[in-house]
């Protein structure tokens, strides 16, 4: 995978009992795989629309051998390229994850999640969290295009590059 649940233990994607390594209470296990869900969920679209169809195949290839331990050879320019799109992709799991954050679905509908804590609504954490992925974004695809960057024919949606606002416009 692109990245893993140390890009939500601290800071602006903090998740709550989001671990790396030891656990250190019996919810941080269920945490971690639901963000390791969302990650293994999200990661195809988000390659998809960043870098075009050819080169997210590419990418997915690559990542699936470093995962299982059969990449011999480092491709230094898809690295290059894919240590650029980490904390963007983070934003993107992250805006994903708190859109299904405060409700459970169940074979009778959607209930809302009860918890010690009170509930707020996520849309402004959501925004912000899109907003610097497409600044992170727009920085990416400027780097594409000087020499710094050794891959040619990058192509990233509109979607990816837009701007929202509350009122998801």
């Amino acid at each position: 995978m692109l990245i893993d649940c140390l890009y939500f233990t601290d800071g602006p994607r903090h998740i709550m009992n989001a671990t790396l390594g030891e656990m250190p209470n019996p919810n941080a296990e269920e945490v971690n795989a639901a963000i390791e869900a969302y990650i293994a969920r999200w990661q195809w679209p988000f390659l998809k629309g960043v870098l075009g169809v050819e080169l997210a195949k590419a990418a997915t290839e690559y990542l699936e051998r470093i995962s299982s331990g059969d990449n011999d050879e480092p491709d230094l320019e898809l690295d290059m390229v894919l240590e650029q799109l980490k904390e963007p992709f983070a934003n993107y799991v992250f805006c994903k994850i708190l859109r299904d954050a405060n409700s459970q679905a169940t074979m009778t509908g959607l209930v809302r999640l009860k918890c010690a804590n009170e509930y707020v609504a996520p849309v402004k954490r959501q925004v912000s969290a899109w907003n610097d992925m497409v600044d992170m974004l727009d920085d990416f695809v400027q780097w594409c295009g000087t020499s710094d960057c050794g891959i040619a024919g990058i192509e990233t949606e509109r979607d990816f590059l837009t701007k929202i606002n509350s009122f998801n416009l």
